[in-house]
């Protein structure tokens, strides 16, 4: 099974789309609403908002780059540290938008066959997975997908009015 490009940048699109709603919800949050620990998923909105973008950053990077890092070297990078200082919304505002110019300048000249192509990460059993670039790009779309449900829940938890529906049919509907 292969996925086409034009199914890819719909999927693209629609993250980037879906992203932009959740965060610009957050706008209308304070600093305590974004960094109250509500327990859930990345413990507050502001780190699961890092956590996204940070995850769409490296996996943009790793297609790019043709390369996927192990993921001993994904953890030693601190992949997963919560002790980081939160970052403001407004820089993952300004910043995020690039991570998208930059996945789409990377997708332009692919065609079909060259999404097939595959990239190796070496696990922690010392096995090797192997994704063709598709499968790297839909995992991207899919796991920001999981954490803006989270992020609409934990709007929900703190009696605040959730991002409009973000999903893939109201994007539809939208005629994109």
């Amino acid at each position: 099974m292969a996925m086409t490009k034009p199914v890819l940048l719909t999927e693209l699109d629609y993250t980037i789309w879906a992203n932009h709603v959740v965060l610009h919800a957050c706008t209308a949050l304070t600093a305590a609403e974004l960094t109250f620990n509500i327990q859930t998923s990345h413990s507050s909105i502001i780190r699961t908002l890092r956590h996204m973008y940070d995850a769409e950053r490296s996996w943009i990077a790793n297609l790019i780059s043709d390369s996927i890092p192990s993921i001993a070297e994904i953890e030693a990078a601190g992949a997963a540290d919560q002790s980081r200082p939160d970052p403001p919304l407004e820089s993952l505002l300004q910043l995020w938008p690039n991570v998208w110019e930059n996945a789409h300048r990377w997708i332009a000249p692919l065609n079909d066959e060259d999404l097939t192509h595959e990239l190796t990460c070496r696990l922690r059993n010392g096995g090797d997975l192997r994704l063709p670039r598709w499968k790297v790009l839909l995992h991207m779309a899919n796991h920001s997908t999981q954490h803006r449900g989270q992020i609409i829940s934990m709007f929900r938890a703190l009696g605040k009015q959730p991002p409009p529906n973000t999903d893939l049919l109201n994007f539809y509907q939208l005629g994109k």
